[in-house]
């Protein structure tokens, strides 16, 4: 793949004048032009954007190594709250296994954003001050993450009308699962099917709320039913909750989505986020276990595949949003 420095800073109006005489014509730079399969660097390398043309967007903005000392370390003090600090080992590596496998199996890539920064420097996945505490090099790159999530999410609405937005991470809790966060919190999640269905709210404040809005089923069963993400996820080899056999978390400890989820993700708080309540992109967070996911190579590889499998039943029947060419 390619490699491209580009500052995505607001592009300056060049004004030209025709001779001494003639007025000044003005002259907007066009936007860039992105490659599938190549990567685009914003300012240091500290975001990459891998460019995509399949209706998938996967994020990783907690595995960076980068410490610059011109970015000071996050803390209490100018943070205005305490910082999480730590990495999610090996979910760069996780995302580009996913961009290749996705690409084995359909021929196209998925659009992929990475934040090479240290999480002690920078996390993407909080709102400012505390992602950045105000250091103006960390806000720059904050600023960059969002406009590239941007950019991938119009690709995909420009060529497929939808997309599918991921933001991968990883946990070190007690039980070897995925926990596949849609917004909705532990206690909301410990609720009857019944109790979720019988209120829109639930429904509406949800990641996926415009694919739940589509679909046929019920939103309870797209959450945790037969067909839903987290069964299909257990059912190849990758248990996962919510889902039919592991519908809540009972007090477990559980991650139900971030700020990335709430702005890129089509729940009622994305619009306040930044991003569009009740749009077409719709997704969720995924935070994956160590050992058997992200621990070697060939885990990574397998995670891959199933995820590309995984999609293409769920989104196909769900949403109606075919992922293998014609």
């Amino acid at each position: 793949m390619g490699r491209t420095l580009l500052l995505l800073a607001v592009l300056p109006t060049v004004v030209a004048a025709c001779g001494s005489s003639g007025p000044a014509a003005i002259v907007t730079p066009p936007a860039p032009t992105y490659v599938a399969g190549q990567s685009y660097f914003g300012k240091n390398d500290y975001i990459e954007y891998i460019a995509g043309n399949a209706p998938i967007i996967l994020t990783a903005p907690h595995g960076g190594s980068l410490a610059p000392a011109a970015i000071p370390d996050r803390t209490t003090g100018p943070c205005g709250g305490a910082p999480t600090t730590v990495t999610d080992l090996n979910t760069r590596e996780l995302v580009r296994a996913m961009q290749q496998q996705y690409f084995a199996r359909f021929g196209k890539y998925p659009h992929v954003i990475i934040a090479n920064l240290a999480r002690r420097k920078l996390d993407v996945n909080r709102r400012p001050p505390l992602a950045t505490c105000g250091n103006t090099e960390a806000d720059a790159a904050y600023a960059e993450w969002h406009k590239f999530i941007d950019v991938a999410k119009q690709a995909a609405i420009t060529a497929y009308g939808k997309g599918w937005y991921l933001d991968m991470h990883g946990h070190g809790h007690a039980i070897q699962r995925l926990e596949l966060g849609y917004l909705l919190s532990d206690n909301e999640l410990n609720l009857t099917d019944a109790t979720l269905d019988a209120s829109r709210g639930y429904e509406e404040s949800a990641s996926i709320r415009t694919l739940s809005q589509f679909s046929s089923l019920s939103f309870s069963a797209l959450l945790r039913g037969a067909t839903s993400l987290g069964t299909l996820y257990t059912n190849n080899g990758f248990p996962a909750i919510p889902s039919q056999s592991d519908p809540a978390p009972l007090g477990a400890e559980y991650f139900d989505g971030g700020d990335n989820t709430r702005r890129h993700g089509c729940g009622a708080e994305a619009t306040p986020y930044g991003g569009t309540t009740g749009g077409n992109i719709c997704g969720l967070q995924i935070e994956v276990n160590f050992t058997g996911v992200r621990d070697n190579a060939a885990n990574r590889d397998n995670f891959g595949a199933v995820t590309a499998r995984v999609l293409e039943q769920y989104l196909q029947q769900h949403w109606n949003l075919r992922l293998a060419p014609p």
